[in-house]
């Protein structure tokens, strides 16, 4: 490559296009993607592992998170207690006459800014934080007597039904009329014993932990036919859960690329650990708000011609991740596989370079990165469509074209006639080395700020032959003179 082609790659810069004008941000909550448990007096964080959170002076009962409020609530002792997702509590209250005469262990969920309570007989519903009394009704149907036979030790709510599991049948309760229905029995569960903790997910799968064994199942309530045993199983003791709502990061790249939930827009269920950049921003859909921070300089061209993008990732899951990312090579408003780019991540905080073949213009890339507590063993990525960890952004770049070459970068034409410098003044002494030849001064051609360094200008090797061989030549051709005229 002649320096005129390599000076016009290296001019080509990719800088970061201005952040669109965001939207006001939304508030994030305060605790997100994650589950509470209640022994006794010690609350702790559930996942991979568990995490020691805080000790209470009382055991906790009727656990719930309230998302309005952004806080748990809980009876313990002689008060209703609330506090943050550090344990910290926030407000006391004393227990109202409703839940004074409730059993040991009362079930609980939380919605919206309601707190929804089991006392001996009924189902109260409070708002929060003001603890007010809405609604108050006893529990009757045909399994009124199965809940009320055994205790019922802990419910959560889904599409507007409480749902709970005694004598080993899974029913639902109305929190507006109290009417409890039993809808299957799942094979598989225990038909002895209480429940205190259930909480279910978004995708409708309940989560339950036996009190007396400590073995944790799931039901799909898509399903609930059968019972699948967990691998996870903690030590038998009485037990409380609450989850805190689902929290995901979009994408906000501009039209026509999908970034919302209607449009199967990139989503990632935000994962403790695992984060482009540092900062991962929770949303309820895509807004253009994100404060993207993966890439760790601005995008660049190298002196082949390739995108190169360093892109900052942090992984504290202790398996290994995916990173992919697709640059719209054609600009064509789509990210096609001929786009895509990956790299695995292991552990720890780290910059992955991907490169491209590019070309001038306008584009957007697009990067996802997946794992999560038990690695990414999922199928190829896509450029949409969820995740359930992880992290996307999308960062607009441009190319820009490199600059005409000017006339003065031309390549200097080389004077035959004083190739080999001006003739000596006087004849040189016969032992005394070759004088050197000065060459002409040579030109160094600019190079771009982003680009590599190159070799110095120098002569093509055909002419550097020429002079190696015509400097001797000359040297000689004086001696021969100075003999003859020494005779």
């Amino acid at each position: 490559m002649n320096h005129r082609v390599a000076a016009a790659v290296c001019a080509a810069a990719f800088l970061s296009a201005p952040a669109p004008v965001s939207a006001a941000p939304q508030r994030q909550p305060a605790c997100y993607n994650a589950t509470y448990l209640a022994r006794d007096h010690s609350l702790v964080k559930t996942g991979k592992n568990e995490t020691p959170v805080a000790r209470f002076d009382a055991p906790l009962d009727a656990l719930a998170y309230v998302p309005a409020t952004e806080r748990f609530w809980a009876i313990s002792g002689d008060q209703v207690i609330s506090f943050d997702g550090t344990g910290r509590v926030t407000k006391r209250a004393p227990i109202p006459a409703a839940l004074q005469q409730r059993n040991t262990t009362s079930a609980a969920a939380g919605t919206k800014d309601r707190w929804i309570v089991r006392t001996d007989r009924e189902v109260v519903t409070y708002r929060m934080p003001a603890l007010k009394e809405l609604e108050r009704h006893e529990i009757d149907g045909p399994g009124a007597d199965i809940l009320l036979a055994p205790l019922i030790a802990d419910w959560d709510l889904h599409g507007g039904k409480l749902y709970t599991i005694a004598d080993g049948r899974l029913l639902t309760i109305d929190p507006h009329t109290g009417t409890a229905k039993p809808i299957a029995t799942p094979t598989g569960l225990p038909t002895t014993g209480t429940f205190g903790a259930i909480t279910i997910d978004p995708r409708g799968t309940l989560h339950a932990l036996h009190d007396q064994t400590g073995s944790g199942y799931d039901v799909k309530l898509s399903n609930p036919t059968t019972a699948t045993a967990t691998a996870t199983t903690r030590p038998a003791a009485s037990s409380d859960a609450a989850e805190c709502p689902e929290a995901w990061d979009y994408g906000d790249a501009d039209a026509p690329y999908p970034t919302s939930r209607v449009r199967n827009g990139p989503r990632h269920k935000i994962t403790d650990g695992l984060a482009l950049g540092r900062t991962v921003t929770p949303e309820s859909d895509a807004v253009k708000q994100d404060q993207d921070d993966a890439l760790a300089r601005p995008a660049t061209v190298e002196p082949d011609g390739k995108l190169s993008v360093d892109i900052t990732v942090t992984n504290q899951t202790g398996h290994k991740a995916l990173l992919a990312a697709w640059h719209d090579l054609d600009g064509n408003g789509r990210f096609d596989d001929r786009d895509l780019a990956t790299a695995t991540v292991n552990s720890g905080k780290r910059t992955v370079t991907l490169t491209w073949n590019t070309r001038p213009g306008t584009s957007t890339l697009r990067i996802r990165l997946y794992g999560g507590p038990h690695g990414y063993n999922a199928p190829a990525p896509k450029p949409t469509g969820p995740a359930d960890s992880g992290e996307v952004e999308d960062h607009p770049i441009t190319t820009r074209s490199a600059p005409p070459a000017k006339d003065e970068d031309k390549d200097q034409q080389l004077d035959l006639k004083n190739l080999a410098g001006p003739a000596p003044a006087a004849v040189p002494d016969q032992g005394a080395p070759p004088v050197p030849v000065p060459l002409p001064e040579q030109k160094h051609h600019p190079v771009a700020a982003n680009a590599r360094p190159h070799e110095k200008d120098r002569l093509p090797l055909t002419w550097t032959v020429f002079v190696a061989l015509l400097v001797p030549a000359a040297s000689v051709a004086a001696r021969a003179a100075a003999k003859r005229g020494s005779r």
